[in-house]
């Protein structure tokens, strides 16, 4: 990079030659921009992802990378930058294709620097505009993805479509991310507790959609909706700017707030100034509340669905019967399946439907598994079996499901009243995010649970207020398996909870995890079967930190009555003593985001019997 005295000469020999300003007409423009009280505009404080500090008047950036600032001072004083920007745009031609969108920001907002500043040559920016072509932008939710950190709430990322003839598809289009920069073979543990506390540089980077496609369509099975944004050329020029000042810039990563929804929501402020949508997460950026967000700005023209293979793939053997779907396994095995009597008796459609689902299913377990020499040879016999079957009609595709913003708001608050024995008991819960078990289902994973900060007070009769349960973290996955696939299901919480001890309930510290199976009984009847353990610290018993190894079992029916959960647990703690608590809920909607839930709850220990039943009125909220 040329030093400071140099690019100051190169101004000054400019403005003699060209009678463009130097040095003295920065002074001109900083003044101007004073007066204005530009340093103070709200699209200028986007552009440098400026937010109040806790001090009034102070300001702070989300940016955590020096490159990004031209002022010594510029990661905490608006107006240090802005005098910066001035002067570097005065000195140095090339500062304008550093910060495209800065520069057009000034130049509508200080008419002599739109007057006297020249034009400056920044091929590999207008080779980069003129590569991508952009008409339109999409953002992209991916349904949430239990088994990545990550990925646990879903991910957003932005695509930009074309109108050049090379890449008329979205399949070409290029793609937009935020994530965080993880090395290679990072712990699973490792990798959550930095993501929560900010441990992972976070950058933007660039790729084709279609890569996106094979990494959460194909091998994460996560569904897709791409939400069309209606901005104008104008708007889609300052995000593109923007978003060319942010390359290798890094900024701190952190999982709740600091995030890809986040980050998106702050280019899409960029572009669209007035509706800082950003600013309505100041503490936490689940993904499907910014994709709401955009949506009550107005910001959407259009909702597309983009299945995952997998749910084609269930689509497909959900059309087949019994003997169908095991046609359909051994066909996807051994190709020679298709000269069978059994294979050639069905109906020319049915011969289809069983060829397209086995090949999918094929497909979809090659993806998963390692590679094999006679995988080329049964995907081309297959392949040839599908051609054969092409005269009859194309299976239909999935039914579109309910979208993801259809669903209940992300935060709860939980009032409700019960009986514990013959005691009266007045709860009080709140949640910071995200979907039990029992919530409504639409727009959410059926037989996933994940919530984070989970507090239930209680006031007991006689006026007594306890803290009755805190739920740091709770994470359930209910995949059923069947004959196709054998996916583990598996729940890990931790927290706080009362157990009924010596005939007293003591709130105490535990841990408890499981792993087993779920099975499908009917497509809204699960059971499912887990092994468990469970490590606990109680004050009241001989052994005050043990743990107990367990079983639980339960089973949930979705219906358009609401959903119904009724579970049974128990442990035995290595001091011998023993617990079982059964469970029953209902919980049935009365709207999008109100519900009422009936709960009927049985402990069981060595010394207590203790029967509980409640009924709350559940709201959920969100930014």
């Amino acid at each position: 990079m040329r030093s400071r005295p140099r690019r100051l000469a190169g101004a000054i020999c400019a403005a003699i030659v060209l009678g463009i300003p130097g040095p003295a007409g920065a002074a001109d423009w900083q003044t101007q921009a004073r007066t204005a009280r530009l340093d103070a505009d709200p699209q200028w404080l986007q552009l440098l992802h400026y937010t109040p500090s806790r001090w009034p008047g102070r300001w702070h950036t989300s940016v955590d990378d020096a490159g990004f600032f031209l002022s010594d001072r510029g990661a905490t004083d608006p107006a240090a930058e802005l005098d910066a920007t001035l002067r570097e745009l005065a000195a140095d031609p090339a500062t304008q294709c550093r910060f495209p969108a800065r520069t057009a920001w000034l130049r509508e907002r200080l008419p002599p620097l739109a007057a006297r500043l020249p034009g400056a040559s920044c091929p590999e920016y207008d080779e980069w505009r003129r590569v991508l072509a952009v008409n339109q932008v999409v953002l992209v939710f991916a349904a949430s993805y239990l088994n990545s950190p990550s990925s646990m709430y879903g991910h957003t990322f932005l695509r930009f479509d074309s109108v050049s003839p090379q890449r008329m598809t979205p399949l070409l289009s290029w793609a937009l991310n935020f994530g965080a920069t993880v090395p290679r073979g990072e712990n699973g543990f490792v990798y959550a507790w930095r993501g929560l506390f900010g441990g992972y540089p976070g950058q933007f980077a660039a790729g084709p959609y279609f890569e996106k496609l094979r990494e959460y369509s194909r091998l994460e099975s996560r569904d897709l909706w791409e939400y069309r944004l209606n901005l104008s050329p104008a708007e889609i020029d300052r995000l593109l700017a923007h978003a060319w000042e942010l390359r290798d810039i890094r900024f701190d990563y952190y999982f709740f707030d600091e995030n890809c929804s986040l980050r998106l929501l702050e280019l899409l402020d960029v572009a669209r100034p007035g509706h800082d949508l950003a600013s309505r997460f100041p503490y936490y950026a689940i993904p499907i509340d910014t994709v709401r967000a955009v949506i009550d700005a107005g910001m959407v023209s259009a909702v597309d669905y983009r299945p995952a293979t997998r749910t084609e793939l269930r689509h497909e053997l959900g059309m087949l019967d019994a003997p169908g779907r095991r046609l359909a396994r051994r066909l996807a095995d051994d190709a020679t399946v298709a000269d069978t009597p059994a294979f050639a008796a069905l109906a020319p459609e049915h011969r289809r439907l069983v060829a397209d689902a086995a090949y999918r299913f094929f497909r979809d377990r090659a993806v998963h598994a390692p590679a094999d020499g006679a995988l080329p040879d049964q995907n081309f016999a297959l392949l040839q079996q599908l051609n054969r079957t092409a005269a009859a009609p194309a299976p239909p595709a999935p039914p579109r499901p309910p979208a993801p913003e259809a669903g209940h708001r992300t935060t709860l608050f939980a009032a409700g009243a019960g009986l514990t024995g013959n005691r009266s008991f007045a709860d009080f819960e709140w949640r910071l995010s995200y979907h039990d078990l029992a919530d409504a289902q639409p727009g959410y994973p059926a037989g996933a649970s994940l919530n984070m900060g989970r507090m239930v007070l209680r006031l007991r009769e006689g006026g007594t207020l306890q803290l009755q349960q805190l739920d740091l973290l709770e994470i359930t996955s209910l995949s059923a398996r069947d004959e196709f696939f054998r996916p583990w299901s598996w729940r890990v919480n931790a927290g706080l909870d009362r157990q009924w001890t010596a005939g007293d309930d003591v709130l105490v510290p535990q841990v408890n995890a499981g792993f087993g199976w779920t099975r499908a009984a009917l497509p809204n009847l699960s059971l499912f079967l887990l092994m468990t353990g469970r490590i606990e610290f109680n004050h009241a018993r001989n052994r005050e930190l043990d743990i107990g190894p367990g079983l639980a079992a339960g089973l949930r029916l979705a219906s358009d009555a609401g959903v119904t959960l009724a579970t049974a647990d128990h442990y035995r703690f290595t001091d011998g003593e023993s617990r079982s608590m059964l469970a029953l809920r209902h919980n049935l909607p009365l709207g999008q985001d109100l519900a009422l839930r009936l709960q009927w709850t049985r402990s069981l220990t060595g010394t207590d019997r203790v029967n509980e039943a409640s009924l709350s009125l559940r709201y959920h909220f969100g930014p």
